[in-house]
């Protein structure tokens, strides 16, 4: 028999968690001033867009906002947290759909963005490719996924360790690659694309930033399995967490890469 392989939102990061929605309020408010300056430069009125990974769906309703009267169209695999959206947003259309779905078409749209959901996939380049086809000529593509980048503290700091293990625990359960996001300029390239550009944001952890909240959530939810995994003791584990909490503070968080390009008209 062949094993199925664990993915993501089957167990970690399942929607139906008690804290995912506020996990995800965390991670997009620490993700979306950066996504938004990017977006804004992009999105015009009348434009069709697509938002893979629409999560709780703050970048679709503020993507409606921009080009109004043009149209969004959220995409999630799981659509509990996006069931609203519509009242408040009219023009937004959610859908209910797998990305990895080979038999999945749309169409063509001005606009596709995608954040943070390509690193954690196994079949990302194939997925990639489906949404580079999913761009309408002269349209826009705008990918972004995290990075482990530089941290301040010193190598021996549980808190830098517990960061720099944790992605273990991802690769093993999920497949997540957290340096994929460095390739984005040359699979766009190699694509085709045109104005291909590139830029990092690496918002600040605090004991009362969106980051610190974020990672105070997202290593509650894998304790069990990185302590299971043995890349961190529960020792470690806990003197990170303290550290966290401790005032003054202050750190790196993970590394929002974000690509765009144009598609030859």
């Amino acid at each position: 028999m062949t094993e199925i392989a664990e993915l993501y939102g089957d167990a970690l990061f399942a929607h139906d968690h008690d804290l995912e929605a506020v996990r995800l309020d965390a991670m997009t408010r620490m993700h979306d001033p950066a996504t938004q300056a990017r977006l804004q430069v992009i999105a015009r009125p009348g434009m069709r867009c697509l938002d893979v990974g629409a999560g709780l769906g703050r970048v679709s309703g503020w993507l409606a906002e921009q080009v109004a009267p043009g149209q969004v169209t959220a995409l999630d695999k799981d659509v509990r947290l996006l069931n609203a959206l519509p009242d408040v947003y009219p023009s937004v259309q959610v859908v209910a759909a797998d990305i990895s779905d080979k038999t999945l078409d749309f169409g063509t749209f001005d606009l596709v963005h995608c954040r943070m959901v390509l690193m954690h996939l196994r079949n990302r380049i194939e997925v990639f490719q489906k949404l580079t086809q999913w761009v309408a000529p002269g349209g826009w593509i705008v990918l972004a996924d995290a990075v482990h980048a530089t941290m301040v503290s010193p190598p021996e700091n549980p808190f830098r360790q517990l960061m720099e293990r944790h992605w273990r625990t991802l690769e093993k359960s999920i497949g997540t690659d957290n340096s994929w996001a460095w390739q984005y300029p040359e699979l766009l390239h190699e694509a085709g694309f045109v104005d291909v550009g590139v830029e990092m944001y690496q918002p600040p952890i605090t004991m009362n930033s969106a980051a610190g909240r974020f990672w105070a959530l997202n290593f509650g939810h894998l304790r069990d399995r990185i302590l299971s995994d043995g890349y961190v003791d529960e020792e470690l584990f806990e003197a990170a967490v303290g550290v966290m909490s401790e005032p003054g503070f202050t750190e790196l968080s993970m590394g929002l890469v974000t690509a765009w390009a144009r598609k030859k008209p």
